[in-house]
């Protein structure tokens, strides 16, 4: 007999063995923001530098710079999913928080990811011989640009409050431990702090810590299932 989910969270949760997909769906939800502290990490400059400085920096790191988009790449095609099945167990747990928390840490993301990667738009023109000077006023013109700002000031506000919504959601519902919870509510106002300063080494630690707190909710996931019962 087929089954459908039912649209009401309720006490009885699916079935108590794990299964391939909410396996899947915690590690993606884990891995993912491991894979942007990476790629963070290994960007060859400062986020709080200059066209110029960039342009310089890609120009001499091209390597890491490619490995840098590589890994962000992955890490959204990741998380997302993964985010999915956590949006589940939250709203499952606290149907208001849950939901806008998740929609909007989703949306920011893909608000972002959808703005052009001028690092991609660098090594493109440096393999093609294309100056530097020339790059730097390209990427001046896209940063002024309308429609890249407001993505992107969409995803800072989306992404922060997303993950403070989530965190209270979780914590509430008790899904993991209060500690776990407080991480992923303070991770991303941290993440912010550490781009708009330039040290990447906190922004890489705001995603350790949404990770860590990731990672719990996906053991709950595995252990228990979303919460969400399956009717005929």
């Amino acid at each position: 007999m087929t089954t459908t989910p039912s649209r009401t969270p309720t006490a009885a949760a699916e079935g108590a063995t794990p299964g391939t997909a909410r396996l899947l769906a915690a590690i993606a939800a884990t891995l993912g923001p491991l894979l942007f502290a990476a790629a963070g990490l290994v960007a060859p400059y400062d986020t709080d530098a200059s066209s110029k400085e960039i342009a310089r920096e890609i120009a001499g790191s091209q390597g890491a710079t490619e490995l840098s988009v590589w890994l962000w790449t992955v890490g959204t095609v990741l998380f997302l999913p993964g985010l999915v099945a956590v949006a589940l167990l939250a709203v499952a747990r606290s149907a208001r928080l849950g939901l806008w928390g998740s929609v909007l840490f989703g949306t920011g993301l893909i608000a972002v990811n959808a703005t052009p990667n001028l690092d991609i738009v660098a090594l493109g023109g440096f393999e093609k011989g294309v100056s530097q000077d020339s790059l730097v006023r390209i990427a001046d013109g896209v940063n002024e640009l309308a429609v890249v700002n407001g993505p992107i000031l969409y995803f800072v506000a989306a992404h922060v409050v997303g993950a403070i919504l989530l965190g209270v959601a979780l914590l509430r519902g008790r899904v993991i431990p209060a500690w776990a919870a407080w991480l992923l509510i303070l991770s991303m106002p941290l993440n912010v702090a550490g781009y708009v300063i330039g040290i990447a080494a906190l922004t890489a630690l705001s995603f350790v810590m949404a990770a860590v707190a990731f990672a719990y909710v996906g053991l709950a996931l595995v252990r228990h299932g979303t919460g969400w019962a399956r009717i005929p």
